[in-house]
């Protein structure tokens, strides 16, 4: 690798502002929730495709490794560190425009820099019939980034690479080209029809290294007349098995169209405040007593149930009859739409003055944050559950996870959407976390009418060295436990990427035989996803 001329070319091309190689900014990227992060040697800043096509040209020219990110905000799989140390950033923060909206068909157009916030905000204020579906990672985070690691969402377009089409990618020889039918010139349904003609090439710029995608189509969510809210508390791991089971036919029969969330006890203390350390005087993992004690004040189940209905108030009503009816002998289902949510925190406000009503009212605030993500706007206040282990003071109004320095892991395993697999995953990851003295917090999501997401989160005060090691340990014990159980995650981390298609088969081999054809140089992320 011939870094420093290839620098020096880069900086003829992007100007002095669109290169950094000091050691305050290749800091400022090394920084991560895992123990460790590795360290670029450089970090680019195109503004244009065509920049992204120029820099890439000149990086096979001195075979120095490209690591492509939208924002930088992959919390807990490996923020804005590249796989390996010593590859170069190339960070698309300034591409961030919003190049069309086109409201009659529900779909935009842009760049790999804008986040969920600027798209949420120039909806609201120029398109308010549409919505965008958002994550939990707050306003700063990519749309373009959590679309390519098959990242999802809460609104029934909660699977973002689905709602999506039309991807311009920057190849490894600099070539540019446009997927589904965006390669035809003058072709109208590049942003509305996701496969074009031929082999669908969408997928093979996810989760991989084949490409730098600099734009994307996105399809938004028509604003439905009326949204209502449900939330189910249960109280046991039989009641898990019972909803989950419960809740499967009304996905399938089209009923339930959005994500559900099913996040436990643990998951959601950790939304409202960080480990009890002064309370325990350091002691790990959280006491079973205590751990009732603040189920019963925070008024959570054994798990908590969030998820809404969209349509007319009509067709709300039917709905919300069939889930009841479902939910019979399971659990109690509550039902709230923004006008209801509103109004209670406003009265509930006024008797919280008066001396009662404190607790509702703290339920009230707790569920607003979660209505401003089924209604596509995002909140910062969902990253805050990163800091469980935390020691430190969240710094004010700042819950970026890597300026409060949190420790945290992410394991993802996909499981199938029935009870008993729902309880299999945790008698598989329980007794790891157990064994480290973790506390397992965890969500299954039901994307699909077939399937659940579940995020565990090894959460862990990175600011104690022996606790940093033990999380590593947890993490890398509980990947090789889904592995091995027959539950593979949706999405990898940059520390088990390398493990994923170790076993070299046939896939692998055919994934890899598809790198060296369009990058034999290695110059796109190495070792991402596929196998160097």
């Amino acid at each position: 690798m011939n870094l420093k001329a290839a620098l020096t070319e880069w900086t003829g091309l992007l100007g002095t502002g669109g290169v950094a190689s000091d050691t305050q900014t290749l800091d400022h990227y090394a920084r991560s929730t895992m123990p460790k992060g590795t360290r670029p040697a450089a970090v680019l800043y195109p503004q244009t495709t065509q920049d992204c096509a120029a820099l890439v040209r000149i990086a096979a020219g001195h075979h120095c490794p490209l690591y492509p990110l939208s924002r930088g905000k992959n919390w807990g799989y490996g923020d804005a560190c590249a796989v390996s140390d010593g590859q170069v950033i190339v960070d698309l923060k300034k591409m961030n425009r919003i190049i069309e909206v086109n409201e009659e068909l529900a779909y935009a157009v842009i760049e790999a820099g804008v986040t969920q916030g600027q798209l949420s905000d120039y909806l609201l204020n120029n398109h308010p019939g549409l919505i965008l579906d958002v994550t939990g990672a707050g306003p700063d985070a990519s749309i373009v980034g959590n679309t390519l690691e098959r990242g999802f969402g809460h609104t029934p377009y909660g699977d973002h690479f689905t709602m999506s089409a039309g991807y311009e990618v920057v190849l490894p020889d600099g070539n540019v080209i446009t997927t589904g039918f965006g390669h035809h010139d003058h072709a109208k349904t590049t942003y509305c029809y996701k496969a074009g003609i031929g082999p669908s090439l969408d997928g093979l710029f996810t989760q991989s290294n084949f490409g730098i995608i600099t734009k994307m189509g996105v399809f938004l969510l028509s604003r439905p007349a009326h949204v209502l809210a449900f939330a189910i508390i249960l109280k046991d791991n039989n009641t898990l098995s019972r909803c989950v089971d419960a809740l499967r036919p009304l996905r399938h029969a089209g009923l339930l169209q959005s994500a559900i969330h099913i996040g436990n006890d643990l998951r959601a203390m950790s939304a409202r405040g960080h480990y009890p350390w002064d309370q325990l005087q350091g002691q790990t993992p959280l006491p079973k007593n205590l751990r009732e004690t603040l189920i019963k004040k925070m008024s959570l189940g054994a798990w908590n149930v969030v998820g809404a209905i969209y349509g007319t108030k009509g067709t709300n009503r039917g709905v919300k009859r069939e889930l009841k009816k479902a939910m019979r002998g399971i659990a109690r289902v509550k039902f709230f739409d923004e006008a209801l949510l509103k109004t209670g925190i406003k009265i509930l406000g006024v008797t919280r003055r008066l001396g009662f009503g404190a607790k509702l009212l703290e339920m009230a605030n707790a569920v607003s944050p979660v209505f401003d993500l089924l209604m596509g706007r995002p909140s910062p206040k969902h990253l805050s559950g990163a800091g469980w282990r935390s020691r430190r003071e969240t710094l004010k109004d700042n819950p970026d996870p890597l300026d409060n320095n949190w420790g945290f892991l992410w394991v993802s395993p996909v499981v199938p959407m029935t009870g008993d697999h729902a309880l299999r995953i945790l008698k598989i990851v329980e007794p790891v976390f157990e064994k480290y003295r973790f506390e397992p917090l965890i969500t299954m999501t039901a994307i699909t009418a077939r399937a659940l997401d579940c995020v565990m989160t090894v959460a862990y005060d990175r600011e104690n060295p022996a606790e940093s090691q033990s999380a590593l340990t947890c993490y890398d014990e509980l990947f090789a436990a889904i592995l091995r159980e027959g539950y593979p995650p949706y999405r990898c981390g940059i520390r088990s990427m390398s493990k994923i298609f170790a076993d070299k088969s046939p896939y692998a081999v055919f994934l890899q035989t598809i790198k060296t054809s369009i990058d034999p140089q290695g110059i796109i992320s190495p070792g991402r996803y596929v196998p160097l």
